[in-house]
Protein backbone atom coordinates (compact mmCIF):
# COMPACT_ATOMS: atom_id res chain seq x y z
CA UNK A 1 0.00 0.00 0.00
CA UNK A 2 1.32 3.70 -0.91
CA UNK A 3 2.29 5.84 1.70
CA UNK A 4 -0.45 8.37 0.19
CA UNK A 5 -3.05 5.62 0.87
CA UNK A 6 -2.03 5.10 4.66
CA UNK A 7 -2.40 8.68 4.92
CA UNK A 8 -5.48 9.01 3.90
CA UNK A 9 -9.13 7.23 4.15
CA UNK A 10 -10.06 7.68 0.53
CA UNK A 11 -8.43 5.95 -2.24
CA UNK A 12 -8.46 6.69 -5.63
CA UNK A 13 -10.46 3.98 -7.91
CA UNK A 14 -9.35 4.79 -11.32
CA UNK A 15 -12.03 3.53 -14.12
CA UNK A 16 -11.49 5.69 -16.34
CA UNK A 17 -12.19 4.57 -19.71
CA UNK A 18 -11.08 6.15 -23.63
CA UNK A 19 -12.47 8.38 -25.93
CA UNK A 20 -11.75 6.54 -28.94
CA UNK A 21 -13.12 2.71 -29.44
CA UNK A 22 -10.54 0.50 -30.60
CA UNK A 23 -10.23 0.46 -34.47
CA UNK A 24 -8.17 -1.12 -37.20
CA UNK A 25 -7.53 2.48 -38.64
CA UNK A 26 -4.73 4.58 -36.68
CA UNK A 27 -6.42 7.89 -35.18
CA UNK A 28 -4.96 10.00 -37.48
CA UNK A 29 -6.58 8.54 -40.49
CA UNK A 30 -9.97 8.28 -39.10
CA UNK A 31 -12.31 10.09 -41.67
CA UNK A 32 -16.19 10.41 -40.65
CA UNK A 33 -16.29 7.41 -37.81
CA UNK A 34 -14.07 4.97 -36.41
CA UNK A 35 -14.32 2.44 -39.77
CA UNK A 36 -13.37 4.66 -42.33
CA UNK A 37 -10.34 6.06 -43.54
CA UNK A 38 -9.05 9.14 -45.35
CA UNK A 39 -9.38 9.81 -48.65
CA UNK A 40 -5.52 10.31 -49.67
CA UNK A 41 -4.34 13.78 -50.34
CA UNK A 42 -4.68 15.43 -53.85
CA UNK A 43 -2.15 15.31 -56.10
CA UNK A 44 0.06 18.44 -55.74
CA UNK A 45 -2.57 20.03 -53.11
CA UNK A 46 -5.22 19.66 -55.64
CA UNK A 47 -4.24 23.40 -57.04
CA UNK A 48 -1.63 22.21 -59.86
CA UNK A 49 -2.31 19.38 -62.90
CA UNK A 50 0.39 16.99 -63.78
CA UNK A 51 2.55 14.88 -62.45
CA UNK A 52 3.35 14.86 -58.45
CA UNK A 53 5.81 17.53 -58.01
CA UNK A 54 8.09 17.83 -54.48
CA UNK A 55 9.32 21.47 -55.48
CA UNK A 56 9.61 23.70 -52.33
CA UNK A 57 6.82 25.69 -53.08
CA UNK A 58 4.45 22.72 -54.00
CA UNK A 59 2.06 21.96 -51.25
CA UNK A 60 2.80 19.26 -48.51
CA UNK A 61 0.56 16.64 -48.74
CA UNK A 62 -1.39 15.85 -45.45
CA UNK A 63 -4.39 14.08 -44.13
CA UNK A 64 -7.00 16.30 -43.31
CA UNK A 65 -8.37 15.63 -40.35
CA UNK A 66 -7.80 17.36 -36.91
CA UNK A 67 -6.53 14.38 -35.14
CA UNK A 68 -3.56 14.36 -37.84
CA UNK A 69 -2.92 18.47 -37.28
CA UNK A 70 -2.75 18.39 -33.63
CA UNK A 71 -0.59 14.68 -33.14
CA UNK A 72 1.87 15.44 -36.18
CA UNK A 73 1.51 18.92 -37.72
CA UNK A 74 1.43 20.71 -34.58
CA UNK A 75 4.98 18.70 -33.15
CA UNK A 76 7.20 21.15 -35.30
CA UNK A 77 5.58 23.98 -34.31
CA UNK A 78 7.25 23.55 -30.44
CA UNK A 79 4.01 23.59 -29.05
CA UNK A 80 3.84 24.04 -25.40
CA UNK A 81 3.47 20.96 -22.80
CA UNK A 82 -0.30 18.86 -23.53
CA UNK A 83 -1.01 20.91 -26.40
CA UNK A 84 -1.17 18.58 -28.33
CA UNK A 85 -3.97 16.66 -26.41
CA UNK A 86 -6.39 19.21 -26.47
CA UNK A 87 -8.61 18.57 -29.45
CA UNK A 88 -11.76 20.90 -30.32
CA UNK A 89 -14.80 19.16 -28.99
CA UNK A 90 -17.65 21.22 -30.23
CA UNK A 91 -19.80 18.22 -31.86
CA UNK A 92 -22.21 18.64 -34.73
CA UNK A 93 -24.00 15.49 -35.62
CA UNK A 94 -22.96 14.18 -39.25
CA UNK A 95 -20.32 15.93 -40.12
CA UNK A 96 -17.69 16.74 -37.36
CA UNK A 97 -16.21 13.51 -36.10
CA UNK A 98 -12.39 13.39 -33.97
CA UNK A 99 -11.09 10.88 -32.92
CA UNK A 100 -9.13 11.73 -29.71
CA UNK A 101 -6.42 9.27 -28.69
CA UNK A 102 -4.69 9.30 -24.76
CA UNK A 103 -7.83 11.13 -23.75
CA UNK A 104 -10.12 8.74 -21.59
CA UNK A 105 -13.76 9.88 -19.79
CA UNK A 106 -13.06 10.27 -16.32
CA UNK A 107 -14.88 7.65 -14.06
CA UNK A 108 -12.64 7.59 -11.26
CA UNK A 109 -13.49 8.68 -7.96
CA UNK A 110 -13.13 8.88 -4.29
CA UNK A 111 -15.96 5.90 -2.74
CA UNK A 112 -19.16 7.21 -4.39
CA UNK A 113 -18.20 10.28 -5.99
CA UNK A 114 -19.05 10.98 -9.91
CA UNK A 115 -18.87 10.11 -12.12
CA UNK A 116 -18.26 13.58 -13.65
CA UNK A 117 -18.82 14.25 -17.39
CA UNK A 118 -15.06 15.41 -18.00
CA UNK A 119 -12.42 14.20 -20.27
CA UNK A 120 -8.82 13.58 -19.23
CA UNK A 121 -5.55 13.27 -20.81
CA UNK A 122 -3.99 10.04 -19.79
CA UNK A 123 0.33 10.90 -19.28
CA UNK A 124 1.12 7.50 -18.98
CA UNK A 125 -0.08 6.66 -22.38
CA UNK A 126 1.05 9.98 -24.14
CA UNK A 127 3.17 9.27 -27.33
Amino acid sequence: MSDLCKNCKKCLVDNDYPVDLDSNIPPQLRWSNINTKAPQPPVNGGLYCGPESRAPWMPIPVVATTTYFMTELLKSANPPPDAMYHYPTSSRSGNNYTAMPNIYWSNSSYNKEGPYNVKVIKKENKQ
